[in-house]
């Protein structure tokens, strides 16, 4: 009986190992529909331009439930530009082209995202004082005590305290710490957005600028489609939704 138990047992752990095993994940592509304008260093970029504006933009990859486009726009009107991301938007589509969504989705806000970091930061910075202040007011409190007993002095209950006192400098420090931690990832994290990403700019006459645009991506789709708005008209760019699989 004992040894039937073991067995079955053995035979449901290696199941649930079984199941917990993850195999490499297919790898997800936006490819062109047609055949790509321009090249670069293997991407492959879809151009077009109206008014003396010019947009090249070519697929990047997905990542965190995005699709991550690289945008070189330039101006070569005689009017100041107004870039705004959040104009770009994207429709997922069907292998028959029928639309996915209702309507085209915005690409992510900059701004909105670098806000929600700052606010974030601040919010963890605020803990890591919180949690400083608390250890001054513990260690304080274990000084007063140390100072009204120890008149009475016995070796082990001296030692006691201060173990206590140290026990709470060590927590205070280590959650201190995991909070500037945190903030410190989240400021690399806002400097990669202020600094890498396309953001709501006056283009001037004359002027080119460049950087990433994220979309939400839509996994089920087969296909994407990009609207670009200049002025009263609108930029399209068409993108098929392609899976390679990954090999074992």
């Amino acid at each position: 009986m004992k040894k039937n138990l073991i067995l079955c047992v053995l035979f449901a752990t290696t199941m649930l190992l079984l199941q917990s095993c993850a195999g490499p994940r297919s790898i997800t592509k936006l490819l062109p529909e047609q055949e790509a304008d321009k090249w670069l260093y293997g991407q492959a970029l879809l151009t077009d331009s109206i008014y003396g504006i010019s947009y090249e933009l070519g697929f990047d990859r997905l990542q965190d439930d995005c699709y991550l486009f690289d945008f070189h726009i330039t101006n070569r009107s005689n009017m100041p530009l107004l870039v705004d991301p959040e104009t770009f938007k994207s429709q997922a589509f069907d292998a028959l082209m029928n639309p996915l969504t209702t309507e085209a989705v915005p690409a992510i806000d900059p701004e909105k995202m670098i806000l929600q970091y700052e606010m974030d930061i601040a919010h963890d910075e605020a803990v890591a004082k919180n949690h400083l202040g608390n250890v001054l007011i513990g260690v304080g409190a274990a000084v007063a005590a140390n100072s009204i007993i120890g008149t009475d002095y016995k070796p082990n209950k001296e030692g006691l305290r201060y173990a206590v006192t140290e026990g709470i400098m060590a927590t205070a420090v280590t959650a201190s710490d995991r909070a500037r931690f945190e903030a410190q990832d989240l400021n690399e994290l806002k400097q990669a957005w202020e600094n890498n990403t396309i953001r709501k700019t006056s283009l001037e006459t004359g002027y080119a600028m460049h950087g990433k645009v994220f979309f939400p991506a839509t996994p089920k789709a087969a296909h994407i489609k990009l609207f670009i708005p200049v002025d009263e008209q609108t930029l399209e760019f068409d993108f098929k939704q392609v899976r390679f699989p990954a090999t074992n």
